[in-house]
């Protein structure tokens, strides 16, 4: 509650592709608005772009948001006291509200063929003036045109005022104004009978009864066509706040050309949705503290509308998997191994894999990074002689040591980490080697790879037999 006015909230993406990154960040930020003043988030498709829809996108939508832990109340699947929440489904009411501002005088009738306006589109670019409707049809006689419009393809109007000024005061961008001069009559209803954004979005926020109208701030340009529309209707215009862009590391919006943008990738790559929702929050939110790690919890605690940034927050993707690797350490063990269960092979022995996480988990941004890290339970390595030499050494003192080594470990009565760990100090010890430049070998030999988990607990999980047989088989490989 906001006071006495009960908030409602919407999101409303248009299903031309798959969800991304950048409308989540909207998305999210209206869902904390809602949850911290105990109303209502709303789910309306605006799918009146029919040339550009795209199937896959509505579930995009909902799988996306569901993965991340983020609820709505209303919405096409779930339904509500204000539906539909389909906009080709609504199409009567915009064509009704549409001919009350024609019959109010508000909107006209305009007959204007394409090629009409292309060519006075050109003839003003060619003067260097504003490209805009010259309201030729604003002139015909209104019965005339409702007339001719029973039988001719038309779009409807809106009728903007000569001069005068709109404003609003932005929640975000403070007192933003725009010159009445400049704003063209704008289109409401297309000759499909499609409405146009302008229309729809007035019409639905107002019959939806939405209170705050939280959206990415390149709608802002658009604010004083939707403030004329809530004027000729007669209705109150409701707060707005206009959130910056998620740009590129360049400044420039975030694309496809900065890397992955859409939801399902940052899945795929096995991000964890508790830090992508972390760390999308702040990009253009700054709490006001020290404080950078925030659940989905937090956020609604902390969250507030007045300390959104004007400024547009870059995406850093280096940032996001340090994220990553806090919420990673922060997940229970078993809580992570049923993660992990839908991104490692399902025949690698679960159990196995969960006597790794302790081992693992430091050294995991992403959940996708377990596949190459414990590959080697799993799978034969058989790493070349050029690997396994020893910094410095030759491949006869590396074979040598290896076997000693093996001998150590192999003579273990416990086979433990810190049983492992002590053989191999007392080897090194022993042959007056770094204990680095021993362990180096080892791990190649018995992992196939020089950068992994800890040593001594690697050697714990793979076990004595497949431990020693891998150090026998490189001491074959340094010896031929």
């Amino acid at each position: 509650m906001l006071g006495a006015v009960t908030v409602r909230v919407r999101f409303a993406p248009s299903p031309t592709g798959e969800l991304h990154i950048g409308s989540v960040r909207t998305i999210l930020y209206n869902y904390l608005f809602a949850k911290q003043n105990g109303g209502a988030l709303v789910l309306r498709i605006e799918d009146t772009d029919q040339a550009r829809l795209d199937p896959r996108a509505l579930p995009s939508i909902y799988d996306g948001l569901h993965w991340l832990g983020i609820g709505w109340d209303e919405g096409p699947r779930e339904g509500g006291p204000y539906g539909p929440y389909v906009q080709s489904e609504r199409l009567p009411l915009y064509r009704e509200h549409a001919q009350r501002l024609v019959d109010q005088g508000d909107a006209y009738f305009c007959f204007c063929s394409k090629e009409r306006l292309d060519q006075l589109r050109a003839q003003q670019q060619a003067r260097k003036e504003l490209t805009r409707y010259d309201r030729f049809c604003r002139r015909i006689e209104p019965a005339l045109a409702a007339e001719r419009a029973a039988r001719d393809p038309h779009v409807v109007r809106l009728k903007v005022p000569d001069a005068g000024v709109v404003a609003i005061d932005d929640l975000v961008h403070g007192k933003v104004e725009w010159q009445l001069a400049t704003i063209e009559d704008q289109v409401l209803l297309k000759s499909d009978g499609f409405p146009t954004y302008h229309l729809a979005v007035v019409v639905d926020d107002h019959l939806m009864e939405v209170t705050h109208i939280i959206r990415g701030e390149e709608w802002l340009a658009s604010v004083p066509k939707h403030i004329l529309v809530y004027r000729a209707f007669g209705w109150d215009v409701p707060p707005m706040a206009h959130v910056p862009l998620v740009l590129g590391p360049d400044g420039k919006k975030l694309s496809k050309r900065h890397g992955a943008t859409r939801v399902t990738e940052f899945r795929e790559q096995g991000h964890l949705p508790e830090a992508l929702v972390n760390y999308l929050a702040l990009v253009g939110w700054a709490p006001g503290t020290e404080d950078e790690v925030f659940s989905l919890d937090d956020l609604i605690a902390r969250w507030r509308i007045e300390q959104v940034q004007k400024a547009g927050g870059k995406w850093d993707v280096e940032r996001l998997r340090w994220f990553g690797g806090v919420w990673m350490r922060r997940l229970s063990e078993d809580e992570l191994a049923r993660r992990l269960d839908g991104v490692l092979p399902p025949e690698w022995d679960r159990s196995v894999v969960r006597a790794a996480i302790p081992v693992i988990r430091e050294r995991m941004e992403v959940l996708t990074q377990a596949r190459d890290l414990i590959a080697f339970l799993f799978t034969d390595v058989a790493p070349e002689a050029p690997l396994l030499v020893a910094k410095k050494r030759t491949a006869e003192e590396t074979r040598a040591a290896l076997a000693r080594a093996t001998s150590a470990l192999g003579a273990l009565p416990a086979f433990g980490h810190a049983q492992v760990e002590d053989a191999l100090k007392a080897v090194a010890m022993d042959l007056g080697w770094k204990q680095g430049d021993l362990n180096m070998p080892v791990r190649v030999a018995v992992t196939g790879t020089k950068v992994g988990p800890p040593l001594y607990e690697s050697i714990e999980l793979l076990g004595r037999e497949r431990a020693l047989a891998r150090l026998e088989r490189a001491e074959t490989v340094l010896a031929g």
